[in-house]
C-alpha cells in the first residue's frame, strides 16, 4: 500500500463529522523537505460557527494523528474551505 492509500484510509478512518470532505497532495515544500498539502472541506455554516476556531485546531490534531500513525514523515501544511468554493467532482477549489 502507498503513502497516499495508507494516510487516505487512515483520514477516513477518524474523520471528524464536521469535515465533510478532504483533498491532500504529496511534494516538497519550498526548502525540498517531503510535504502535505491538506484541504479540509467543511460546510458554509461551520465556516460562520463560532465554534469553527475549536474544529479547525480539531482538524488538525487528526491530521496530525493520522501522519504519526501511519508513520508517514512529511510537514502537513493545512487549508480549509466552504463546501461552495469547492467542485464537488475535483476538490478543486472555483
Amino acid at each position: 500500500m502507498t503513502d497516499i492509500e495508507r494516510l487516505k484510509s487512515q483520514l477516513l478512518k477518524n474523520q471528524p463529522e464536521f469535515v465533510k470532505n478532504f483533498h491532500f497532495e504529496f511534494n516538497e515544500d519550498l526548502d525540498g523537505d517531503p510535504a502535505v498539502w491538506i484541504w479540509a472541506i467543511v460546510g458554509d455554516s461551520e465556516v460562520e460557527s463560532v465554534d469553527f476556531p475549536e474544529h479547525m485546531k480539531a482538524t488538525r490534531s487528526w491530521i496530525s494523528t493520522a501522519l504519526s500513525e501511519t508513520h508517514i514523515e512529511r510537514w502537513p501544511y493545512m487549508r480549509f474551505r466552504a463546501e461552495s468554493e469547492v467542485d464537488p467532482v475535483t476538490l478543486q477549489v472555483l
